[in-house]
């Protein structure tokens, strides 16, 4: 049986006490490629790796790290758009909390920056440009062709400009984007809250006055516009050879309420099951082996509904096959029975908030941090969430289907 949850928020700080003997801490920071001064493409990328050099590698020309020499952390992290996590994990104890909280102070006064730590995480970036180009520029293929090429860079970086940072860029861009107000902390971990918050702000006192970090909500407001429907295709050779065939809808991304959260939830699922239909009646039948649909954010400019697909083999007929998918769902309709059954169908997993791994939690957290989604994690949560469950009535449905399914559609062959 999963431990107890309770969930504490103070400012930008998040702990989701899970009673478990790891504490796994996450560094949310609101800075990514997107962030990045022009021709500088993957100092973002570079600073993450800075940060997490010591995994590998203890630098020793700075006192401030010998103190780290026994620390036995696990750390990792990613860098996106317009978002970098650093992920920490150590055992559970006050002693640890401390050294982490010694970390992330040197990475915030930018001394965990020494010509040790930069020229190791340079090299290591470089020689994944070397390692994975492939996958990287198919992706910078595909990111620009659903942005009509207003994004062109790539979180891991451009190989060229990489290779001319130097120690001031990275100095730079952590005293312009790793600062309190672009940063939040999600803790899970099974020690007690006030200790954890007291030795915060004991070793990071500017973190006691940071609040939320502010979000840039559409301002056009509804779901009720349209856009002129419109549809591009474009073909990419995957680097693996991987059959994917993916839809995306475009629309400004809106700050969403609970209850428009469940009912884009809902239009997911019913639209993965009219998909699922449709390609049992079709020649591609016993080809496809895959459904999912979600929601992605490359900016806070472009976000997308996203229907994709996956193949056991497919041809040049699949462009055609995805163009009647896009018809058949301009012709989807929800019928009252089926938005009741779909109901009944996800509401046992609306009760149990207890059976959520720590990434499922992390996913929900980070959501609301960087898009401003609500939070779901208690048993108070949940309560919210079946009683929203039952004010959504099928034109709601209907007004979040038709603002997706008229937006601009982009289709992408991966074959």
């Amino acid at each position: 049986m999963k431990p107890k949850l309770s969930f504490y928020q103070e400012n930008n700080i998040y702990i989701i006490n899970d009673e478990c003997e790891e504490t796994l801490v996450m560094v949310c920071i609101k800075a990514g490629c997107g962030q990045e001064p022009p021709g500088k493409n993957g100092i973002a990328h570079l600073v993450e790796h800075i940060c997490l050099a010591y995994r590998h590698y203890i630098p020793t020309s700075s006192n401030s790290f010998l103190k780290f020499n026994e620390i036995r952390f696990r750390s990792s992290g990613f860098t996106n758009y317009g978002q970098t996590v650093l992920m920490f994990s150590f055992p559970s104890h006050m002693d640890n909390i401390h050294k982490f909280h010694q970390i992330l102070k040197l990475v915030l006064s930018t001394a965990i920056i020494t010509k040790e730590t930069f020229n190791i995480s340079k090299t290591e970036i470089l020689a994944e440009c070397k390692q994975k180009g492939p996958q990287w520029y198919w992706q910078q293929d595909l990111i620009s062709f659903i942005t009509h090429s207003q994004i062109n860079e790539l979180p891991v970086g451009k190989f060229d400009e990489i290779v001319q940072l130097q120690m001031k860029d990275a100095v730079s861009f952590i005293q312009n984007n790793y600062t309190p107000d672009k940063l939040a902390l999600i803790y899970f971990t099974g020690l007690q809250v006030p200790e954890i918050i007291s030795d915060l702000y004991r070793s990071i006192p500017s973190m006691e006055t940071v609040f939320p970090i502010p979000l840039n909500p559409d301002v056009g407001g509804g779901y009720a516009e349209h856009h002129k429907f419109n549809l591009s295709v474009c073909r990419l050779e995957h680097p693996f050879d991987q059959k994917i065939l993916e839809i995306y809808y475009q629309q400004p991304y809106r700050l969403v309420d609970l209850k428009t959260k469940l009912t884009r939830m809902l239009f997911e699922i019913i639209v993965q099951t009219s998909i699922e239909e449709y390609a049992i009646l079709s020649p591609y039948d016993h080809k496809c082996s895959g459904v999912s649909v979600s929601d992605k954010h490359v900016s806070a400019y472009f976000y997308y509904a996203v229907f994709t697909l996956t193949f056991i083999s497919a041809d040049d007929t699949i462009s055609s096959f995805a163009e009647d998918i896009v018809e058949r769902l301009k012709q989807l309709t929800i019928t009252e029975e089926r938005l009741r059954v779909l109901k009944e169908s996800i509401s046992p997993y609306l009760s149990e908030p207890n059976q959520a791994s720590r990434i499922q939690l992390f996913q929900n957290v980070s959501s609301h941090i960087f898009y401003g989604e609500p939070i779901h994690i208690t048993c108070k949560h949940y309560k919210q969430l079946k009683e929203t469950l039952d004010q959504i009535e099928i034109s709601d449905i209907v007004i979040y289907k038709n603002w997706i399914l008229n937006a601009p559609c982009k289709i992408v062959t991966s074959t």
